[in-house]
């Protein structure tokens, strides 16, 4: 595609709900999930056909539903009649995940529309291509960090897919009762993705939790903890059933996780 305003109705309309690729599983890298709330259907049609072809994972809905799917990222649109996309049908305040809104500057001159919230970032239709992409990675790079702090009650044990984490004694145990002792970074960077299970965690956050948010650590120190934990839990790179990578960004543990306290 040339570099031209994303904004102006060019394609047909598409489904409302739109899933991702069918190959999406078949590697180790996945692609950042979005969600895109935008009533007008020849946008979100022009909308999803760029970023999925940038390699991004596109859900797209006309509304936003009161349970929406579990996505890394929520871009609403704001409609020609004025912010119902920000009128969600799961009540008000802020989603809980990075969410950028898009204005359209001919619908609201000189002006914002009220949201309730404040979003992550915030910008006009049309917008340049490049801009759009360059702003959804910046909203997850940014992650806040302080939203992963240890719950004030903590867990003695996570389980999940037949392997149990002793946190008191960092042993990870499986299912036919063999033991594996972790280092603290394992145990630190394991415990977040079970304290967060199908969250999206970036590689910021995972140093943040398992050195300190305080100390200044090079990104790629965080590849032997991850490289440790696949190998215990018997991941295969190609078809990863726990910890998945998502591309240029962080990881993902694609578990359900029972605690107890």
């Amino acid at each position: 595609m040339q570099q031209e305003n994303l904004g102006s109705p060019r394609y047909p309309g598409q489904s409302d709900f739109l899933k991702p690729g069918a190959d999406a599983g078949m590697t180790a890298i996945f692609a950042p999930r979005i969600l895109l709330v935008d009533p007008d259907p020849l946008t979100r049609a022009l909308l999803v056909e760029y970023l999925r072809d940038k390699g991004f994972d596109i859900l797209a809905a006309a509304e936003m539903e009161a349970s929406p799917p579990p996505v890394d990222v929520l871009i609403i649109a704001l409609d020609s009649i004025g912010p119902r996309a920000s009128r969600s049908k799961g009540g008000p305040g802020k989603p809980g995940i990075p969410t950028i809104v898009l204005d359209r500057s001919h619908v609201f001159p000189g002006r914002a529309a009220a949201l309730g919230f404040v979003p992550d970032a915030r910008l006009s239709l049309p917008i340049q291509p490049r801009k759009l992409v360059a702003t959804i990675r910046q909203v997850l790079s940014l992650a806040r960090t302080e939203s992963l702090d240890p719950d004030e009650k903590p867990v003695r044990i996570y389980r999940f897919s037949g392997w149990t984490l002793h946190c008191h004694e960092h042993r990870l145990e499986s299912h036919d009762g063999k033991s594996i002792l972790l280092d603290k970074r394992e145990f630190e960077v394991l415990r977040a993705f079970l304290t967060y299970p199908r969250q999206l965690l970036t590689r910021q956050q995972l140093i943040a939790i398992a050195w300190g948010a305080d100390m200044k650590v090079e990104s790629r120190r965080l590849d032997r903890p991850i490289t440790r934990l696949r190998r215990h839990l018997g991941d295969d790179v190609r078809f990863p059933a726990f910890l998945k990578t998502v591309v240029g960004v962080g990881y993902r543990l694609n578990v359900e996780v029972e605690k107890s306290f």
